[in-house]
């Protein structure tokens, strides 16, 4: 009995002594790795570090910004001085988010490779950051300096918009103070198109060419689509393969083809040419179809409850409806509300005798793209055989056309 203790004594000793041996082994092997991961970096990684103000022992996130989607890649830590060191493989350029909270974070344009040093105050991250060591996101970093900059003067037109409500000169100085503010989005959208020009190689101009100043997107295909198709061009010669140069590339060819459409379109709502069908359900649900009107004189109205100007509109039609109606005047309106309610409420309330239809689609209706316009009110005149007579004129206007055609 106790020779087989003192063996089995000994061979639990000798078993310890070996996985000692091996959790030492083990210990200074995942020391020594994690060294090596801190303090050097494969090549090729982005090594973020930087110095956050007030953020002693606190933890940030690391989030990817891709073109549809936030997606957390990582976490950084911050010691009790609130510094931190962040290395991270990535396999392209992109954008990447240093994020407090959802309105507290800085934004980075980064390339492989790069070692990011970055300043900041916790309090206010967007607003007190600098960073070096990343062309790109220096980029990102006077795009949002001059944000700021005009954002301090629209701010000061506001307060003295308050200032002046509610007095003699508040009519004309209201005048004057949206006059100074268009010229502020101006010099914005300026600003934006001399980055873009500058730095037509740099991924960082993608986020140029989507800046917003305040809830304007100062850059628009339609208005714009020069920039959009030359940065898109540049930068499929630097970073083919990147994936928001090719979200850039189908929204420049995207905007080809609607405005392709947008000319045919054009052309088949050309005065003396057939108004194109519309079929869309009645207030009770049953389809409703333009050319049942036919015989008429028929104003196509496309309008919305949630429209100010199509309310106001409203009160003048039922003017003119009630006038005409005798003499072969037909409105068939095409509400692009979101919902029944609100649109059988507004039918009550501005008394709406005429015709209704509405697929409850809002402005992504087909009757949108069909009859090729952006804003609403929009109004179309057809003559008793289906065929446009003018589109796109005021309800003041339309009297007269009426005289004309009946």
């Amino acid at each position: 009995m106790l020779l087989n203790y003192l063996c089995t004594s000994k061979n639990i000793t000798l078993r310890m002594n070996k996985l000692s041996k091996y959790i030492v082994f083990v210990f200074i092997a995942v020391s020594f790795y994690s060294c090596k991961t801190t303090q050097e970096p494969d090549e090729g990684d982005l090594v973020l570090s930087g110095h956050i103000l007030n953020a002693a022992d606190t933890m940030l996130l690391f989030e990817e910004l891709t073109p549809s989607e936030l997606v957390p890649v990582d976490t950084i830590y911050l010691d009790s001085e609130g510094t931190f060191t962040l290395s991270k493989h990535i396999d392209d350029a992109g954008f990447y988010r240093i994020t407090a909270n959802s309105a507290n974070f800085i934004t980075l344009s980064v390339e492989p490779g790069e070692h990011i040093k970055i300043t900041a105050d916790i309090e206010d991250m967007s607003s007190t950051y600098d960073v070096n060591g990343s062309p790109g996101s220096y980029i990102l970093w006077e795009l949002n300096k001059e944000k700021g900059r005009g954002m301090k003067m629209a701010d000061s037109l506001r307060i003295i918009y308050r200032e002046y409500r509610g007095t003699r000169d508040f009519v004309e100085k209201r005048k004057e103070l949206r006059a100074e503010y268009r010229t502020i989005k101006d010099q914005q959208r300026e600003f934006v198109m001399k980055v873009i020009d500058h730095n037509i190689t740099s991924l960082a101009s993608v986020l140029a060419l989507y800046q917003y100043f305040e809830d304007h997107m100062l850059l628009k295909e339609k208005d714009h689509f020069e920039y959009f198709e030359k940065l898109s061009k540049s930068l499929c010669n630097v970073y083919p393969s990147n994936k928001h140069v090719i979200d850039l590339k189908k929204r420049v060819h995207d905007h080809k083809r609607e405005e392709q459409q947008r000319l045919i379109n054009e052309q088949n709502l050309a005065a003396g040419n057939p108004a194109p069908e519309i079929v869309l359900p009645d207030p009770e649900g049953n389809p409703l179809a333009l050319s049942s009107l036919r015989g008429n004189v028929v104003l196509i109205d496309f309008w919305a409850a949630w429209c100010p100007p199509c309310r106001t509109a409203n009160i003048k039609l039922g003017e003119l409806y009630e006038k005409y109606q005798d003499r072969g005047f037909e409105i068939y309106g095409v509400s692009l509300d979101r919902t029944r309610d609100q649109w059988l409420n507004a039918i009550e309330k501005d008394n709406i005798t005429w015709q209704q239809v509405s697929d409850l689609r809002f402005m992504n209706s087909p009757v949108v793209n069909l009859y090729n316009f952006s804003e609403i009110p929009h109004t179309v005149l057809i003559d008793r055989e289906g065929r446009i007579i003018a589109k796109n004129f005021s309800i003041d206007e339309l009297e007269d056309l009426l005289l004309k055609n009946l």
